[in-house]
């Protein structure tokens, strides 16, 4: 579908169907990561994928655990990782 690049104060902007929206799960609103592709000569909207909360895929009681190691070890850890 060609669209034109229209004016917006000091910079431009592309209009996005209501199909397109609606294929993508695009709200009005959302933030989308935008790249020039110049080895293909293309645009890129991307989707920025959602993250998956921490808590939702470890136990808790495991969680607690790691998180508390971390705390009482992270100058070991710091260490460790410089080396």
């Amino acid at each position: 579908m060609a669209q034109k690049v229209t004016k917006v104060g000091n910079s431009a902007a592309v209009l996005l169907s209501k199909s397109i929206l609606e294929q993508s799960g695009l709200k009005i609103g959302a933030s989308v990561n935008i790249a020039y592709k110049a080895d293909l000569g293309n645009v890129v909207i991307e989707i920025p994928r959602k993250r998956t909360r921490t808590d939702a895929i470890i136990d808790k009681e495991v969680y607690t655990v790691a998180n508390d190691l971390l705390k009482r070890y992270l100058p070991a850890f710091r260490t460790l990782a410089r080396e």
